[in-house]
C-alpha cells in the first residue's frame, strides 16, 4: 500500500488498519510490534509475580498504537516491582528485588544478562575479581537443592532466581545447563508452593505466573523440546483452570483462552465459534478486571486482522456493555474509550467489503468515516490520515469513483485548516488523487532522455502492452518490486510486453552509482529538464506521484488499462489481456468471480518515506510530508 501524509497524532490508525493488513510504518510496513504486557501488581498483602508472565492486561492506550500480540503471551522478565507477603506472624516482609532485562542463555531466542567481564579497574579504584563461573553461581544459589519453605519463602526463592546474572565465561552448552536448573527450579518451587496449604489465593496466583514464565524461558532455551514443554504448560495450565480457587482457575483459563486465540490468529478457523463464544464468557465474567480487558480486546484485533470485522465490533460492544460503569475506576476508563475503537473498526471493515466489490457498502463506509470525524476536533489530524491512506487503497483496487469521494472528505473536512501548512498538503493530495485517478483509459506518454542524455521515443510502444514503472534508488520498496516485473518480463516479453522504467532520484550521482552496480533489461527515462527531476519530473506531475513505486499499465491503444498492477497481479493482469484482449482486462473493479481479495494483501504493502531533506519546522498540530513511498 501507499501512505501520503505522515501525522503526528495518527498513531491510531497504524494498529487499526493494520487488522486489515495495512499499515503507515514505512517501507516494508505491516508489521508492528505487539503491546506491551505486565500483569497488575497485588499491594494487598499478596505478593507480587513476576513483572512479565500470561496472561496479562494488554497495556493499550485509549486508541490502540501496536498490532495485537497474541502468540505466547509469558513474556521475557523485566523489572520487578517490591514483593510484599503476609509472613506467619502477620507482619510484612517486602523483598525488593530487579529482575534482569532478559536471561536467556546463548542458544535460546531471547538476549541474556552477563556477569562483568574483569578487566583494568578505572584509575585509583581497586581491580574488578574475575566474573564467577557457572558452578561458583550454582554453588552459591544451592541450585542442586529447591527449599521446602514458607509460601514467602518460596516466592523470594523463585524471585531471586528470576534476577540471577548469566555468566559470560562459560560455554554456550554450561550456560543451557545452567539456564535450565534454573528455570527447572522455579518450577519446582513453583509446585512446592501451589502444594502448601498455608498458601494464600494471591500467593498461588504468583506462582502460577512464575512458572508460566518459567516455562516460556525453557521453550527458548531448549528449541528442541519446545513443544514437549510448551504442552507440559498446557497441561499444567488444564489442570490449574479445574482448581477450587477461583482466583488462580481464572487466571489459568485466561491464559488457555489465549493460547487457543493464538491458533486460531495462525489460520485455524475451526476455532473461529469456540473462541468467539470465550470471549463472551471472558467479558461477561462477573469478576472481570482490566486483564479480562486486555485479553477481550486482544480477541477483537485478532477478528478484525483476520477480515472478520463484524465479529470485532461486536466483541467491543459486548465490552462497552460489560464494562462501563465498573467499579474498577481503570476498567471503566478503558471502557469508556470504546467507541473510538468501535468506529475505527466499523471503517475498516466497510473499506475491506468496499474494495473486495461490495459496492452497497461504499456509502455506508462515507457515512462511517463522517461519523468519526464528527467526534474529532477540528486542529485533530487523524481522521485525515486515515482518510488519506483510505483514499490510496481504493485507488490500488480499481476504486476510483470512491477513492475521489474520499479526496473529496479530506478536502471538505480539512481544507480549511487553521494551519497552512495542513491547507496545502490536503489541497496537493487531492489535486494528485484527481489526476492517478483520472488516468484510466486516457492517452499516456513518457517523455524524457534515456540515462544515456538520447531522447526517449515513446512512439515505439504503440500496439504493446507497456508497464511504466516509477522509482528511485533510495525506495527499497522499488527495487524489491523491480525484482518481480523483471521475472515477469522475462516470462512475458516475447508475448508483446514492455516495460520502461521512470527514475525519480534528485541526485544523478546516486542513479549513476546504482547503473555501475545494476543493469536493467528495459529503458530507463529521466527528466530533460535538470531544474525539475525527483517529484518535479514532468512525468510525475502529470500523473499525480506522491509515493513510490507507481506502476502504470498501459494497452496497445495507447491508453491506460490499470494503475498500481503490484505482486502477483501483475501477471494476472497480463494473463487476462494476453488470452481475452483488450476487453477481457480482468480488473480490480471487476474481479475474477470467486476470488476475494483482502486490502493490504495482494495490494502494495511497503512504504517507505523519501530521503529527508533540510527539516521544516513544524506546528504544534502537524508534521506534514506529502513526499512518501507506497
Amino acid at each position: 500500500m501507499r501512505v501520503r501524509l505522515l501525522v503526528n497524532h495518527g498513531t491510531w490508525s497504524a494498529a487499526v488498519l493494520a487488522a486489515a493488513g495495512l499499515s503507515f510504518t514505512g517501507c516494508g510496513g505491516g508489521d508492528t510490534s505487539p503491546p506491551a504486557v505486565s500483569i497488575e501488581q497485588n499491594t494487598d498483602g499478596g505478593s507480587a509475580p513476576p513483572a512479565a508472565s500470561s496472561p496479562a492486561p494488554v497495556e493499550v492506550a485509549a486508541t490502540p498504537q501496536t498490532s495485537p500480540s497474541v502468540a505466547n503471551p509469558a513474556a521475557t522478565p523485566a523489572e520487578t516491582p517490591g514483593l510484599v507477603s503476609q509472613n506467619p506472624n502477620n507482619t510484612t516482609a517486602t523483598v525488593a528485588t530487579t529482575a534482569p532485562a532478559a536471561q536467556t542463555p546463548t542458544g535460546g531466542n531471547a538476549d541474556m544478562q552477563v556477569n562483568a567481564p574483569a578487566g583494568a579497574a578505572p584509575a585509583g579504584q581497586p581491580e574488578l575479581p574475575p566474573p564467577m563461573t557457572p558452578a561458583e553461581i550454582a554453588a552459591q544459589m544451592d541450585l542442586d537443592n529447591v527449599p521446602n519453605g514458607t509460601p514467602v519463602e518460596m516466592l523470594k526463592y523463585m524471585n531471586d532466581l528470576t534476577a540471577v546474572p548469566f555468566p559470560n565465561n562459560a560455554s554456550p552448552q554450561d550456560l543451557r545447563r545452567f539456564a535450565t536448573k534454573v528455570y527447572s527450579n522455579i518450577l519446582t518451587a513453583g509446585d512446592r508452593l501451589l502444594a502448601a496449604p498455608a498458601a494464600t489465593s494471591d500467593q498461588r496466583r504468583a506462582a502460577v505466573q512464575f512458572k508460566f514464565n518459567a516455562y516460556e524461558m525453557l521453550i527458548q532455551i531448549l528449541p528442541e523440546q519446545a513443544n514437549e514443554i510448551a504442552q507440559e504448560r498446557i497441561q499444567f495450565a488444564q489442570g490449574i483452570a479445574a482448581t477450587k480457587d477461583p482466583n488462580v482457575a481464572r487466571f489459568a483459563r485466561l491464559f488457555l483462552f489465549e493460547q487457543m486465540l493464538a491458533q486460531f490468529a495462525s489460520g485455524e478457523e475451526s476455532l473461529f465459534q469456540p473462541v468467539m463464544e470465550d470471549s463472551k464468557y471472558i467479558i461477561e465474567d462477573p469478576n472481570a478486571d482490566i486483564m479480562h480487558f486486555g485479553v477481550a480486546e486482544n480477541a477483537a484485533v485478532v477478528f478484525a486482522r483476520m477480515g472478520h470485522t463484524e465479529n470485532a465490533v461486536a466483541i467491543l460492544n459486548m465490552m462497552k456493555k460489560s464494562f462501563t460503569g465498573a467499579k474498577d475506576e481503570q476498567l471503566a476508563a478503558r471502557a469508556a474509550e470504546l467507541d473510538d475503537m468501535i468506529l475505527q473498526y466499523k471503517i475498516v471493515g466497510t473499506m475491506m467489503a468496499a474494495a473486495n466489490g461490495d459496492e452497497t457498502q461504499e456509502e455506508v463506509l462515507v457515512t462511517n468515516i463522517r461519523n468519526w470525524v464528527a467526534t474529532k476536533p477540528n486542529e485533530n489530524l487523524e481522521p485525515l490520515q486515515m482518510m488519506s491512506t483510505i483514499e490510496m487503497q481504493m485507488e490500488d483496487y480499481g476504486k476510483m469513483n470512491l477513492a475521489r469521494r474520499i479526496a473529496g472528505l479530506m478536502q471538505e473536512f480539512y481544507g480549511d485548516h487553521p494551519d497552512p501548512q495542513v491547507v496545502q498538503s490536503v489541497a496537493t493530495s487531492v489535486s494528485n488523487a484527481q489526476k492517478r485517478t483520472g488516468l484510466i483509459a486516457k492517452p499516456f506518454t513518457v517523455e524524457g532522455n534515456t540515462i544515456n542524455g538520447v531522447p526517449f521515443d515513446w512512439s515505439k510502444y504503440k500496439g504493446k502492452w507497456v508497464l511504466v514503472d516509477f522509482w528511485a534508488t533510495w525506495c527499497p520498496i522499488c527495487l524489491e518490486e523491480m525484482a518481480s516485473i523483471k521475472q515477469v518480463y522475462q516470462k512475458y516479453r516475447s508475448k508483446g510486453f514492455e516495460v520502461v522504467g521512470v527514475n525519480l532520484d534528485d541526485d544523478p550521482r546516486a542513479r549513476a552509482a546504482f547503473f555501475q552496480a545494476n543493469s536493467l533489461p528495459w529503458p530507463t527515462v529521466v527528466s530533460a529538464d535538470p531544474d525539475n527531476t525527483g517529484f518535479k519530473d514532468p512525468n510525475a506531475v502529470r500523473c499525480g506521484v506522491e509515493a513510490l513505486p507507481f506502476l502504470v499499465f498501459v494497452g496497445p491503444d495507447g491508453t491506460v488499462v490499470e494503475i498500481n498492477p503490484r505482486g502477483e497481479r501483475l501477471e494476472e493482469l497480463l494473463l487476462s489481456v494476453l488470452n481475452q484482449g483488450s476487453g477481457g482486462v480482468q480488473s480490480l473493479s471487476n474481479p475474477v468471480p470467486g476470488v476475494t481479495q483482502t486490502p493490504g494483501m495482494t495490494a502494495p504493502t511497503g512504504n517507505m518515506a523519501a530521503p529527508a531533506g533540510p527539516a521544516n519546522p513544524s506546528t504544534a498540530d502537524s508534521d506534514v510530508s506529502l513526499k512518501v513511498v507506497r
